[in-house]
């Protein structure tokens, strides 16, 4: 009983985790995410995933001292303060003291995959990033001619992040109307699986966030109700009863 006892507290001391910034969220995955991860966010358009993305890199860099970098194909950084700015982040300020670097890929990747992902790199490294936000995965996809070639270059990637110790948030989008998640590979690749929806109810959208997978995380597998507010994102206390799921 004494060595078991002593293994499981061996363990628990060895398990590094990243706070997501999120208080509610990290309450159900063991305190956060265990460092060097890569974490699939997916959602429709408009269920904050980009929100998401930012409060974690801002977070880190305010509150725990680990620079990030936020690698956009689809926005533009002056978009990405301009939204920062709703919930009281200033990355005018982070970026000028070197805790985040805002990377836009939207003329890089005309150059090739290789060179954007090259950018995204020497942005880690220049900042000492230990966070990552990449936006999006869908976008990065559309890039190849095929799907094994992209499960291939997607493979190496997260290989590298990992031996990077870089916590990573990829984004991927979930079109309206559909439940597969891109090419359908991404989530197996990734360490773990968040996924962001919004749907109608009485007339009003509702919200809500599954975690359907998290390695290494006993996590609660029930649907939270989640809110967007000026603070940024917030989870209901309580899942959602299984009778009023979809």
């Amino acid at each position: 009983m004494e060595t078991r006892r002593a293994s499981v507290s061996t363990m628990q001391q060895g398990d590094d985790r990243v706070s997501t910034g999120i208080g509610s969220l990290d309450k159900l995955i063991e305190g956060g995410l265990v460092r060097g991860d890569t974490t699939i966010v997916a959602g429709q358009p408009g269920t904050g995933k980009t929100t998401m993305g930012l409060q974690f890199l801002v977070h880190g860099a305010v509150r725990c001292g680990e620079n990030g970098v936020y690698a956009s194909v689809i926005e533009s950084g002056e978009k990405l303060k301009r939204n920062a700015r709703r919930f009281g982040w200033d990355l005018d300020a982070l970026e000028k003291e070197g805790k985040i670097q805002l990377v836009s890929l939207q003329s890089t990747m005309k150059a090739g995959v290789s060179t954007a992902l090259e950018t995204v790199l020497e942005a880690l490294h220049t900042v000492n990033a230990r966070r990552l936000v990449f936006d999006s995965l869908s976008a990065l996809m559309t890039a190849f001619e095929s799907t094994a070639e992209a499960r291939s270059f997607l493979h190496i990637m997260l290989k590298f992040l990992e031996a990077a110790n870089c916590t990573t948030l990829m984004i991927s989008e979930v079109p309206w109307g559909r439940q597969q998640l891109g090419t359908n590979f991404e989530e197996f690749l990734g360490d773990g699986l968040i996924v962001l929806e919004s749907s109608f109810d009485n007339s009003r959208i509702r919200r809500r966030i599954y975690i359907p997978k998290m390695r290494g995380t006993e996590n609660r597998l029930e649907g939270y109700d989640y809110y967007i507010t000026r603070e940024g994102f917030a989870l209901a206390p309580t899942p959602i009863p299984p009778d009023k799921i979809r």
